[in-house]
């Protein structure tokens, strides 16, 4: 048997996604494929657009074997955090063969090298990031100049991709915790990442949360069901209200011990916080150079959650778990053979897993998740949802 490994949000689940899916295991020749999914929380620091549940389905639905959550904690912190959790997670099962991720352009050879410097960090590597630090670039900006100045002969403009942002991640994972688990890059086909205008044949998600946030029906081509089918999509903005009601009973104090929060970064979230009119609106007031967007919408989300340093720290000395969301029909067969191989538990009903830190992340972000919608849910879902099998 053979079994590959993706790392995914699906935030949606589009035909750019059946494509990666399908182009796996053709290269590979894999039996299964185990996909690592984000839950109802996002790496940009937003709730997903519809619930894990739902996104697993569409998953599951076009050619993924088994989707297993990746832990909120893990879900929502920078490309480092987020790729060394899901790759730890993948490895943990101890049956993954191969880790199946998108690049943006023929840039293997030039990620594959540049891992080894990010893993081993070597001195000429610390003063070059150091040096671009000083100059007040972020961390990844000036993580991607030291890389370059090593790497004269790669394009340059490989570093800012951000699926090669994410596959350098992987493979850095990978070289770290030296795992058996062989990489696999699909060249992306479409618009970029990051891109906001839907493509002719493969749009990014942005682009399609983007068209459904407008209510344009031009997204409808790159969904596998019809747009009515799914629940009413949630947007960032729901975050907003719950988010100024944590912000405006903390203190500089109660902010500066949030996870990501250094140089008084506190004062300023203090500040705008009285006066922000909605959620975009306090994301720029508050981001800059050094914090961009991407950073501050996580600070804030870790803000409303209470993840402060001291509990980041704590978490890294639970251990993982596998939570199963979902699994095809014809491939039920996976779980027990999860359950023989893995050296992490395996979770299919939540009220089995207790007092774990981590696990009780995952079911705040539900709880808080289930207030976001149009009409908001019934709360313990975790515990009421059946595991998914389609």
């Amino acid at each position: 048997m053979k079994i590959a490994g993706i790392v995914a949000e699906y935030n949606p689940f589009h035909t750019g996604h059946a494509y990666h899916v399908e182009t796996t295991c053709e290269k590979c020749g894999a039996n299964h494929i185990i996909c690592v999914m984000s839950g109802n929380f996002t790496q940009r620091g937003e709730p997903a657009i519809w619930d894990k549940w739902t996104r697993a389905r569409e998953a599951l639905l076009h050619g993924v074997s088994l989707v297993l959550e990746l832990p909120f904690i893990f879900a929502t912190q920078s490309a480092e955090g987020f790729a060394q959790g899901a790759v730890s997670l993948l490895n943990s099962l101890d049956c993954v063969d191969v880790l199946s991720f998108g690049t943006e352009e023929a840039a293997f050879p030039s990620l594959l090298e540049a891992s080894h410097i990010l893993a081993e960090e070597p001195p000429a590597f610390k003063a070059l990031l150091k040096k671009a630090l000083m100059s007040g670039a972020s961390f990844p900006v000036a993580r991607a100049k030291a890389v370059s100045a090593l790497l004269p002969e790669a394009e340059p403009s490989i570093w800012k991709k951000p699926n090669n942002i994410l596959a350098l991640e992987y493979l850095k994972a990978l070289s770290r915790i030296k795992s058996r688990i062989v990489p696999l890059p699909i060249d992306r086909l479409g618009s970029g990442y990051s891109d906001i205008s839907l493509g002719p044949l493969y749009s990014s998600a942005r682009a399609i949360r983007e068209a459904l946030k407008t209510g344009s029906s031009a997204c409808r081509q790159y969904l596998f069901r019809d747009i009515d089918a799914f629940p009413p999509a949630v947007f960032p903005e729901a975050l907003f209200p719950f988010l100024l009601f944590q912000l405006r009973r903390m203190t500089t104090d109660d902010i500066g011990r949030v996870y990501g929060v250094s140089e008084g970064l506190e004062y300023r979230i203090f500040k705008e916080a009285k006066n922000a009119e909605s959620y975009e609106a306090l994301v720029r007031s508050v981001s800059s150079k050094r914090y961009p967007h991407s950073r501050i919408r996580r600070i804030l989300l870790y803000c409303l959650f209470g993840v402060t340093a001291e509990r980041m720290a704590d978490y890294e000395h639970h251990p993982l778990y596998a939570r199963v969301l979902g699994v095809r029909r014809d491939a039920l067969g996976l779980l027990s053979y999860l359950a023989k191989k893995s050296s992490v538990p395996i979770i299919t009903k939540a009220a089995s897993f207790p007092n774990n830190p981590l696990f009780e992340m995952d079911i705040q972000a539900t709880e808080v998740y289930s207030l976001l919608t149009k009409k908001i849910a019934p709360g313990k879902r975790d515990f009421t949802q059946k595991l998914l099998i389609v």
